[in-house]
């Protein structure tokens, strides 16, 4: 069964997630309405401070050259290899801004 009220288009960003006063370099795999799957291409010794309902900014550029910065909740996250380099990250997004929600309705 699938929990997901929102379709999910696959698209490759590069974008910056992040946490506290820490900026981290990723990409984003997935976007729907309320939601992102970005994976943090930054080497992260701890995992500790992507713990899920941790508030984080996920900053990344349109293909139309828009730059877009959305407050997001982390839901999940998994190294994908154990002593691995790479962190993938779910993610809700908190308030959409218009520019994002207008951009992701050309994909319906």
């Amino acid at each position: 069964m699938n929990k997901r009220r929102h379709k999910r288009f696959i698209i490759t960003l590069n974008a910056q997630v992040v946490i506290g006063e820490k900026t981290y370099d990723g990409i984003i795999s997935n976007v729907s309405e309320e939601g992102v799957s970005s994976t943090i291409t930054t080497y992260i010794k701890t995992d500790d401070a992507f713990s899920p309902q941790k508030k984080i900014r996920l900053i990344f550029e349109l293909p139309t050259g828009d730059l877009v910065e959305l407050e997001c909740e982390i839901r999940w996250y998994l190294r994908p290899q154990e002593k691995g380099k790479n962190l993938m990250l779910g993610l809700y997004i908190m308030e959409p801004p218009v520019i994002y929600r207008e951009w992701i309705q050309k994909f319906q």
